[in-house]
């Protein structure tokens, strides 16, 4: 079809997970027996590693003489051989189903790690296998087209080739950013996020009104002192800066208790791996004394506080000296 670049077949797309089985890895050792482990597993065709990206790290992809009647092979992701042969080169060991008869499968290839299930995922030790030789139950289609703008009409053509196929055959379209933003981990955790930001939305607003209604009080309290200052030849700048300088001092001693007490916090959460089902509380990848986030935060903070501040610090500067001094 116009403008589709690659195309590839699976049961499994990436973020919808993969198969599961007990199988038997021949591993470097001499006179060593074959390491049983229960592992994951996905049917792919041999263009599917090109379709997506997936960088061929050793060995060959999958050719299309790998059918019934040649020996079956199959291709591995970097965590099985970091997991299985660490240091050595698994192109030419087997592998196979635990459950009799043992058919053992050749390594062919070797390709980069990715997510097959959630973003957050810890990678997993994952093998692959043709489609040729493995009959999946339900397909699916990887494509890649030129752009994203060839893909409506790359979608809706491929609607119309497969509508007289079958009728009654069942298919959808989508793109990779929606089979990530509907991944189980991004769902699961949309509305956690959403009230989070809620709290933390409600908790700025806090924020702003506060400081605003102490800032402001602080400068009624100290009219004359202003008056005075201002009479003595003080600039509005420097008028301005009080007010500003007084609310910062308040926030860095904010900031400090704060700071401390999340990092008092973090050691109550769990430290643990994140799962294949995602089940980690935690941002992946993002350390619990992370110092970006800390300074992102603390920075965000002092910018709300001083614009909460400009306000009173405005009528401070505006302040008349005389009407200052004659103030009860």
């Amino acid at each position: 079809m116009p403008g589709v670049e690659s195309l590839g077949l699976t049961d499994s797309l990436p973020m919808e997970g993969a198969a599961s089985d007990r199988l038997k890895i021949e591993t470097p050792l001499p006179n060593a027996k074959p390491v049983e482990d229960r592992l994951y597993f996905v049917s792919a065709s041999p263009e599917y590693f090109s379709t997506l990206k997936i960088a061929m790290r050793a060995g060959r992809a999958f050719r299309d003489s790998d059918g019934q009647k040649s020996s079956l092979v199959a291709i591995v992701n970097e965590a099985f051989v970091k997991q299985f042969f660490p240091g050595t080169n698994p192109i030419g060991y087997h592998v196979a189903f635990a459950d009799p008869p043992t058919t053992w499968r050749e390594i062919v290839g070797v390709v980069s790690d990715f997510r097959q299930r959630n973003p957050e995922e810890d990678l997993r030790p994952l093998a692959y296998f043709p489609v040729a030789q493995t009959a999946p139950p339900r397909w699916s289609m990887a494509i890649r087209v030129r752009s994203s703008s060839d893909m409506g009409s790359a979608a809706a053509r491929i609607s119309d080739w497969l509508r007289p196929v079958d009728p009654e055959l069942y298919w959808e379209l989508g793109s990779m950013q929606a089979q990530i933003a509907n991944s189980e981990s991004i769902t699961l955790r949309r509305p956690m996020i959403t009230l989070l930001a809620s709290f933390g939305g409600l908790a700025l607003i806090l924020v702003v009104v506060g400081v605003f209604g102490v800032a402001s009080y602080s400068v009624a309290e100290r009219t004359r002192e202003i008056g005075i200052r201002t009479a003595l030849g003080a600039g509005r700048l420097k008028i301005a800066g009080l007010v500003l300088l007084e609310s910062l001092a308040v926030t860095s001693a904010g900031l400090l208790v704060g700071t401390l007490g999340a990092l008092a916090v973090t050691r109550f959460l769990p430290t643990e791996g994140i799962g294949w089902s995602g089940s980690g509380i935690f941002l992946y990848g993002i350390s619990r004394t992370d110092s970006l986030t800390y300074g992102l935060a603390a920075a965000l903070l002092a910018c709300v506080v001083l614009a909460a501040s400009w306000v009173p610090a405005r009528r401070a500067m505006r302040a008349d000296p005389m009407v200052a001094l004659r103030d009860e």
